[in-house]
């Protein structure tokens, strides 16, 4: 649906607050707050996305668990993991061993800058082509963009087939 201004703006960053929403409707869950994290109000547009991507396991919140920052950037190896946690709720096997992940991820230059929580997901992500495997780097901790995001669970529904 876009921002509020009406436009999609595609190579903008997106909060982990925007990206809750929109990975909550890509699935058709119902947003549902939960009063997991003390950085997420009741009342914002964004608590019932948060909750209910938390209650699914999609997102389990920052370092303590206790914090979500819902206007942080998502960086792309974040939206990764979080984008193989969805996959799993829609039936796919997102499960790989030691040896196909460093298979996967050492065609990349950069995959040791990987962090070690997010290479199985981002690995995931690659393997089904969620992610494009054309690029010559992952560059995990950058920011992700709208149109990466849109495009990830665009690959991630038609993968499950549920398009």
């Amino acid at each position: 649906s876009g921002k509020s201004d009406g436009n999609f703006d595609p190579d903008g960053d997106m909060t982990r607050a925007e990206f809750a929403a929109i990975v909550v409707k890509a699935l058709g869950l119902t947003p549902a707050a939960a009063d997991r994290f003390t950085d997420v109000p009741a009342d914002a547009w964004y608590a019932g996305y948060v909750g209910t991507a938390s209650t699914y396991g999609i997102v389990t919140g920052t370092g303590d668990g206790s914090t979500f920052r819902p206007d942080g950037t998502i960086s792309r190896q974040e939206a990764a993991v979080m984008v193989a946690r969805a996959a799993k709720l829609c039936g796919m096997d997102t499960a790989l061993d030691t040896g196909a992940i460093r298979d996967i991820l050492a065609q990349f230059t950069d995959y040791v800058t990987t962090s070690e929580w997010a290479r199985e997901g981002l690995a995931f992500c690659y393997q089904e082509d969620i992610l494009d495997q054309s690029a010559l780097e992952i560059r995990p901790t950058a920011a992700i963009k709208r149109c990466e995001i849109a495009q990830m669970l665009f690959n991630l529904l038609g993968s499950a087939n549920l398009l």
